[in-house]
């Protein structure tokens, strides 16, 4: 504790007095019971807080991503899915050298999107992995 002379010229123990907030200082959203003072017990839930906040935005990209990587996923296989068809169609509207140029890139899109559907059940499969191992 710090020391101050009174009037009389005696030294006497003077509590430290708190820091205050500005008025309009940034820091007194953390002030939760609006006293003027910013406790460790408010700094803490400020800091809570803002962690959670931090999660939540964390886990709303997270979902943002696999939804993303979700469509792909079935567009990929709709794509496989309707290759054929195209092939049949062109063959049917009398465009053989559509249906033939089509037909001979099927074998490298079909494996490219093998590919790319394996990689996605695969990470799928790790992800679901990883998080039961957390749990154990």
């Amino acid at each position: 504790m710090a020391t101050k002379k009174n009037k009389f010229g005696v030294e006497q123990k003077v509590k430290p007095t708190k820091k205050v907030l500005q008025d309009d200082s940034i820091y007194a959203q953390f002030d939760a019971d609006g006293d003027g003072v910013i406790t460790d017990d408010e700094m803490k839930q400020a800091e809570e807080m803002m962690r959670l906040e931090q999660d939540k935005i964390r886990f709303e990209n997270e979902d943002a991503k696999e939804d993303q990587i979700r469509a792909m996923a079935w567009f990929a296989l709709w794509g496989m899915l309707l290759y054929p068809i195209v092939i049949l169609v062109t063959s049917f509207l009398g465009q053989e050298t559509a249906a033939q140029l089509i037909s001979n890139i099927a074998p490298t899109y079909f494996v490219a999107i093998a590919g790319l559907v394996a990689a996605f059940f695969g990470a799928q499969a790790y992800a679901k992995k990883d998080k039961t191992a957390d749990k154990k």
